[in-house]
C-alpha cells in the first residue's frame, strides 16, 4: 500500500512538472501540404520578434507548441519551409492563456488560416476584416491623388472633392476603431485597436475611451501604451 502511494505521488509530481514546463498558452493544428519544415511561435520583444518555442514537421501530423504569457497579446506563428526556396509565411494571431488552433495550408498560409481559441483572437479578426476594407478605400483614393497630381492642368473641384473624401475617410476610419474599443472595453485587443488605428484621433476621444476601460485592461500592456500614447498626443496639441 505504502508502495502504491508513493507511486501515485511520484506521477502526480512529474505531471505538476510537465504541465509548468508546457506553459500555459497551447498552439495546435495542422498545415495542409507541409511535408517538411519548421514552424515557429514568436512574439515582439521591445521591437524585435524573437522566438518562445519551434517544431519540426516531418509529414502531415499536427503540431504543437507551448509557451508561458502573462497576458493576452499580439504574436505570431512563422513558417520556414526546407526545400530550397524562400517562403516567408507570417501569421499574426491575439494569444491567451488557452488553446488556440490553427489551421491552414502551405499553399494559402496567411489567406486560408483558421484560428479559434481565444476570444481576442475572434474580435482580433473582427477588426482585421473591417480594417482591410478600410485600407482598400484609402488606396483607392491614393490613386485618385496621384492621378490628379500627373495632370497637366489639375481640377480643381476634383481636388476639392478628394479632399472631401479624404476628410470623410479619416473620420469613419477612427469613428470604427473608436467605437470598437468602447463596444469590447473588457478586452486587452480594445486599447490595442486604438494604438494600431487611433493615431488620427483626437486624444480627448482617446482618453474617454480609455477612462470606459475596467483597470483590468488599463493596466494591461496595451493599456499602459495606450495611456502613455494619449499622453504624448496631449503634450503636443
Amino acid at each position: 500500500m505504502k508502495n502504491i502511494i508513493v507511486t501515485l505521488l511520484t506521477i502526480a509530481i512529474l505531471t505538476s512538472c510537465s504541465e509548468e514546463q508546457q506553459g500555459n498558452l497551447i498552439v495546435t493544428g495542422t498545415v495542409d501540404g507541409l511535408k517538411i519544415g519548421k514552424l515557429y511561435l514568436q512574439k515582439l520583444q521591445d521591437t524585435t520578434l524573437v522566438n518562445v518555442d519551434s517544431v519540426i514537421v516531418d509529414g502531415e501530423a499536427p503540431f504543437k507548441m507551448t509557451a508561458t504569457i502573462d497576458e493576452p497579446q499580439l504574436m505570431y506563428f512563422y513558417l520556414d519551409k526546407k526545400d530550397g526556396t524562400i517562403y516567408d509565411d507570417r501569421l499574426k494571431f491575439f494569444a491567451e492563456d488557452t488553446v488556440i488552433t490553427i489551421h491552414t495550408s502551405l499553399d494559402q498560409f496567411e489567406t486560408g488560416a483558421t484560428i479559434t481559441g481565444s476570444v481576442n483572437q475572434k474580435l482580433f479578426q473582427e477588426f482585421t476584416a473591417i480594417n482591410k476594407q478600410l485600407s482598400n478605400r484609402y488606396t483607392d483614393l491614393f490613386k485618385r491623388s496621384l492621378l490628379l497630381s500627373q495632370a497637366e492642368t489639375p481640377d480643381q473641384d476634383s481636388i476639392n472633392a478628394l479632399s472631401k473624401d479624404i476628410d470623410k475617410h479619416i473620420k469613419k476610419k477612427v469613428g470604427y476603431v473608436i467605437n470598437f474599443a468602447m463596444r469590447h472595453k473588457d478586452y486587452e485587443v480594445a486599447p490595442f485597436a486604438l494604438l494600431q488605428e487611433g493615431y488620427e484621433a483626437n486624444p480627448v476621444y482617446l482618453d474617454s475611451a480609455y477612462h470606459m476601460m475596467p483597470k483590468k485592461i488599463q493596466s494591461s500592456r496595451y493599456g499602459k501604451q495606450l495611456s502613455e500614447f494619449i499622453k504624448e498626443r496631449k503634450k503636443n496639441l
